[in-house]
């Protein structure tokens, strides 16, 4: 199924992945019919060519920075009751669809933040311009980063520059960190890529990516839960999908990518629990038949349309209409 859509008015963020989302919707059992699922709403994009690629289809939105979603409603304000908005983190979707068990023919997630994010929400998200160091997705719950930069221990710091940022020079960066910390606090962006970037042995910078990317990276990911809402997101989904639905998973960097498809390799061999397998006393029974031996990855004209898909990839499974494991 071939689309050629018109993106509307403008965004700061263009869906990635977009042509391939609509060949696995159009290619299911269901097909372009009944309840959908954009867990990960943003400014709309996927969802606003979702309800004109497929009239049949009405979805329920999820997005937790309100002020995005403000964005989202304006554009999507033409669709009517074709679309209802959630303002909440995709994690407690369960809460919220506790009625619509085994309903749903669609679920779509594209993890990682918006272009919104970095480009107009002025909460720090990017060094390149000199904001207060908040990275907080819906703005106001929680620690923000600043908070993590100038409170946490220098082995806390540096465990999770390494584990979310994958940066080798995370004990380097932590350290220099904590000794501009006891002289004046980090407060800005500018501060702390200027930090990192002094950290980082200048032979070792790789060119036309900022030493700091990582780092910011790390905080983002720490400030938000992002994996912990991925991990639960994961174990909940297939719930609500009814035989022959298919959920899709756009991930941008190795740690989301290894959570979806661990979580779907498990259910794939009928295991909802958090045991090891040989511990596993699930049914045994498939839940989903996984519908990418490998992730799909952006195809030349995308790349050559948008910069951001380089790194985007997608992950597919299919529900399949084994039953609920009770108790569980």
């Amino acid at each position: 199924m071939r689309h050629n859509p018109e993106f509307s008015g403008d965004y700061a963020h263009r869906p990635v992945l977009w042509r391939e989302v609509l060949d696995f919707v159009s290619r299911s059992s269901i097909g372009g019919e009944g309840l959908m699922i954009d867990a990960t709403l943003g400014e709309g994009g996927h969802s606003e060519l979702l309800l004109v690629a497929f009239p049949g289809i009405s979805i329920i939105a999820f997005e937790r920075d309100p002020d995005i979603l403000d964005v989202a409603r304006v554009r999507l304000k033409k669709f009517g009751e074709r679309i209802q908005f959630i303002n909440d983190n995709f994690s407690r979707m369960a809460s919220y669809l506790a009625a619509k068990e085994g309903q749903v023919g669609h679920m779509l997630f594209d993890f990682g933040i918006s272009s919104f994010h970095y480009e107009k929400s002025g909460r720090g998200f990017a060094y390149s311009v000199d904001e207060r160091l908040d990275m907080r997705l819906d703005g106001f719950s929680g620690h923000d980063a600043e908070h993590i930069v100038n409170t946490y221990r220098e082995k806390e710091l540096a465990d999770l520059i390494y584990r979310y940022g994958e940066e080798r020079w995370s004990r380097r960066i932590a350290a220099a960190i904590c000794r501009e910390r006891e002289k004046n606090p980090i407060r800005t962006t500018s501060a702390l890529a200027e930090l990192v970037l002094k950290a980082i042995p200048a032979r070792f910078h790789v060119r036309n990516i900022h030493p700091a990317t990582r780092v910011f990276q790390a905080l983002r990911i720490e400030v938000n839960d992002e994996l912990g809402s991925i991990r639960t997101a994961m174990k909940d989904f297939w719930r609500f999908m009814a035989p022959g639905g298919r959920m899709i998973a756009i991930s941008f960097h190795s740690l989301e990518d290894r959570i979806v498809k661990d979580a779907f390799r498990r259910l794939a061999r009928g295991c909802v629990c958090d045991s090891e397998m040989k511990h596993c006393r699930c049914l045994n029974e498939p839940f989903i038949k996984i519908l990418t031996k490998k992730p799909v990855m952006a195809g030349m004209e995308e790349l050559q349309e948008n910069s951001r898909s380089r790194s985007a990839k997608m992950r597919a499974c299919e529900r399949l209409s084994g039953g609920v494991p009770s108790g569980i």
